[in-house]
């Protein structure tokens, strides 16, 4: 995680412990494939995130999408297959690596420092993540992300020391994202937790103007973990509030140099998410 003791953007330097490489975009030909993971751990990158989704059948794939497009062009969900049928499926469902074997290949790779951004999109399989992170003893590396706070609310549940991050919307979205989300609106930073048992193949999360507070900022805190929003979103206010709760800022998703070194400067950024590997390249 970012040393967060020295908050002076003018003497900070950005090296690849700040790089977030974003499902391994760049580094293969399609983000959250295991070559893509293979490549990004050869490169030495020390940060990478990577979304888990479920199948019909309860196990955990790696893919960031609710849905995405069979051999014949067709758009289905995923949690309506079993993931015994994603090869049969083709198309994207061809590539898609379960968590499973994400982790296995994390575990045996020369690259034993990286830090495992495990963003879960899906409600109710907390137990069955955690486990398998577990099981590879990667809990050491593990930094739990996710857009859905009831994900981070059970996960502290089981693992109040790995480090949490929320990914939210600090400002009011696009007319775009609101008719494509299950978007909740929090008017004082306080987020609730819900009832639901489980929650699937929907893109879902929350906006808040305000600062965190209440119970989601106390399991961060205590967590040591962080916060993730958009860029453009972001102000330096809101950047120094986090830094004086402990927290790590981090903001998504860049393509170039300039803009990391304009928002080190102006918003004192911790971590980067990375969507174009010639920012890695040029380090």
């Amino acid at each position: 995680m970012p040393n967060l003791n020295n908050h002076d953007p003018a003497n900070a330097k950005i090296g690849i412990g700040a790089l977030i490489s974003h499902r391994f975009r760049g580094f293969a030909p399609r983000e959250n494939t295991l070559n893509g993971l293979i490549a990004a751990l050869d490169f030495g990158v020390q940060n990478l995130e990577f979304d888990v989704r479920m199948a019909k059948c309860g196990t955990p794939m790696v893919y960031h999408d609710e849905y995405a497009l069979d051999g014949n062009g067709n758009k289905k969900y995923l949690c309506d297959y079993k993931a015994s049928d994603y090869i049969r499926l083709g198309g994207a469902f061809s590539h898609m690596p379960t968590l499973d074997a994400l982790f296995s290949t994390i575990k045996v790779h020369k690259n034993q420092t990286a830090k495992l951004l495990i963003d879960i999109k899906d409600l109710g399989f907390e137990h069955e993540i955690h486990a398998l992170v577990m099981y590879y003893r990667l809990q050491y590396r593990a930094i739990y992300v996710s857009w859905v706070p009831e994900v981070l609310y059970r996960i502290h549940d089981l693992a109040p020391d790995i480090p949490l991050c929320l990914s939210h919307w600090c400002a009011d979205v696009s007319k775009e994202v609101a008719d494509s989300h299950d978007i909740h609106i929090s008017k004082d930073g306080i987020i609730p937790r819900l009832d639901d048992d489980y929650m699937i193949g929907v893109r879902y999360g929350w906006a808040s103007k305000h600062p965190l507070s209440g119970d989601i900022l106390a399991i961060l805190k205590t967590s040591g973990g962080g916060i993730c929003v958009p860029q453009m979103m972001l102000s330096r206010t809101l950047s120094d509030f986090y830094h004086s709760q402990n927290l790590f800022v981090s903001t998504f998703s860049y393509t170039d140099w300039p803009s990391i070194h304009a928002h080190k400067t102006t918003l004192n950024i911790d971590m980067y998410f990375i969507d174009n590997k010639q920012i890695f390249d040029e380090l």
